[in-house]
């Protein structure tokens, strides 16, 4: 479990490379932190707008390595 600066640091990060990511054209957080209801037991749900010009399965090996390498995932 992370603490809720450390879960807010995360998200902010993932923000941030979504929006230098240029095969990503849209964002959208879900979940409790749409409806600004986050506890302890909140994670990051955040959903994102592949462009149709990317070839989805690097977008998404791209973004597994970012989790791993970046977030201990």
């Amino acid at each position: 479990m992370f603490s809720r600066a450390e879960r807010e640091h995360i998200r902010a990060a993932l923000v941030r490379a979504a929006q230098a990511d240029t095969n990503i054209t849209g964002a959208a957080h879900l979940g409790s932190a749409a409806v600004d209801r986050l506890d302890d037991w909140s994670d990051i749900d955040l959903a994102l707008c592949v462009s149709h010009d990317a070839a989805v399965d690097g977008v998404i090996d791209a973004w597994t390595a970012r989790m791993y390498r970046d977030h201990d995932a």
